[in-house]
């Protein structure tokens, strides 16, 4: 396969081999835990991230080629990823290996994941990524890459408007707006379709409270204080205020595709999006110059940074008929040469394994340049409770076509977010 996906929408099936049978688990080639060396297995992927297709497709068939007797199959599948997935779960149908975010999502398939603690390959993964993926001192995940999201801004075109310094506040963000809109250049990119795309606007304008998140996180799932307390969250409403002034027209109909080619072809000069977005920026231009902002969360420049995390990850289902064949994988995935190359050459990101080499992409090497020396934020959508996310990306979305005020919104995200903690309990 070397179509790139962003479809918010989208359910592909990869295999090592080019003839696909289906993206449903098999059972007639499972093999046990005590598999004889050479007998025919499938392990069956299941995960979100279209954009990683390419590379899940190369991966998939390079293992094959090393491990003949071995099959991966990949379903990826990005809109209600997470309801299809609690849907294999409650059948008993859980894939061999199944992605999610990391912290809360800890507690929502601890029952389920398979316990990492002392598998030697986790030795290679560096420390603080193990952070999220912890659970009453047990690494019942395998965090994949360390990912980072802010604005994404057109060099040349900031150089052109002539804004010599990045803004890090909503009044100087709206300043550049006003010049790039004056060179003929819309300011922002939106892919509003997208829940998830305001989701995570949402995360970073929220991260910018700092502290103590836990602490913070467990009053509001005890009920002692309301998101629409957090004044940080709440600067979400100015911020998506601002970039529907600036922005592209029918935001609510932009995906992601679109709003990545908008910026891609020079049309727009900024966007919130992440590290994974640079590889289909370069497919429709390699030579573009671009970086991250250190994102505005309000009118004080000292916060203004990037959200950095390990948050997507790797489960391994402790069910699985294919355990051993699943960590022999992982091993694979973690020490050999091809392996540790995969996350930077292949999907052109950071990569949480000791020693891996760093990718030749921009926004990697900014990501690196804030972590030594910028603000960075965590990606606390992870303390949410299960459900959030797309719900309150969703909530967003009514905000922005008009069918609720700020007012009507702030309350419903109070509400939703004690109504997920209640259905916990």
């Amino acid at each position: 396969m070397k179509t790139r996906v962003w479809s918010s929408a989208v359910a592909l099936c990869l295999s090592a081999s080019l003839v696909l049978a289906g993206c449903s688990s098999s059972g007639t080639n499972n093999a046990g835990n005590g598999t004889a060396e050479g007998q025919p297995v499938t392990l069956e992927i299941l995960q979100y991230s279209p954009e990683m297709s390419e590379a899940m497709h190369n991966l998939a068939e390079e293992y094959h080629k090393q491990n003949p007797n071995v099959t991966v199959n990949v379903t990826i599948h990005q809109d209600d990823y997470f309801t299809l997935l609690k849907t294999k779960i409650n059948a008993g149908d859980t894939p061999d290996i199944f992605m999610t975010g990391a912290y809360n999502d800890n507690v929502t398939y601890q029952d389920y994941a398979y316990d990492l603690t002392h598998e030697d390959f986790m030795s290679q993964i560096v420390d603080s990524a193990k952070t999220g993926v912890t659970l009453n001192g047990k690494v019942i995940g395998y965090p994949l890459i360390l990912q980072a999201h802010s604005f994404i801004y057109n060099k040349k075109l900031f150089a052109d408007a002539g804004i010599t310094e990045l803004p890090k506040t909503f009044t100087q963000l709206e300043d550049a707006a006003k010049k790039l809109q004056a060179k003929g250049v819309t300011p922002f990119a939106n892919g509003y379709k997208e829940w998830w795309v305001l989701e995570q606007t949402f995360t970073q304008e929220m991260a910018a409270v700092g502290g103590d998140y836990p602490k913070l996180f467990g009053e509001l799932n005890s009920g002692t204080k309301k998101v629409s307390d957090i004044k940080e969250a709440m600067n979400v409403f100015p911020l998506i205020d601002l970039t529907l002034k600036y922005g592209n027209a029918k935001p609510l109909e932009t995906d992601a595709n679109s709003q990545i080619a908008l910026f891609a072809q020079g049309k727009a000069a900024m966007m919130h999006q992440g590290t994974w977005a640079e590889e289909s920026i370069r497919k429709i231009d390699p030579n573009l110059e671009i970086g991250f902002l250190p994102g505005p969360v309000g009118e004080d420049a000292s916060k203004a940074g990037l959200m950095v995390d390990s948050n997507i990850t790797y489960r391994i289902n402790k069910d699985s008929k294919n355990l051993q064949e699943v960590l022999k994988f992982f091993r694979w995935l973690t020490t050999s040469d091809y392996g540790k190359n995969f996350i930077p050459s292949q999907v052109k990101q950071i990569s949480t394994i000791k020693g891996a080499p760093f990718p030749d992409a921009q926004l990697a090497k900014e990501t690196s340049a804030f972590l030594e020396k910028g603000v960075t934020y965590p990606w606390v959508k992870g303390y949410w409770p299960d459900g959030y996310e797309q719900q309150s990306g969703q909530i967003l979305q009514k905000y922005i076509g008009g069918a609720s005020t700020k007012e009507q919104t702030a309350s419903e995200l109070d509400t939703t977010w004690k109504k997920l903690v209640e259905a916990k309990k």
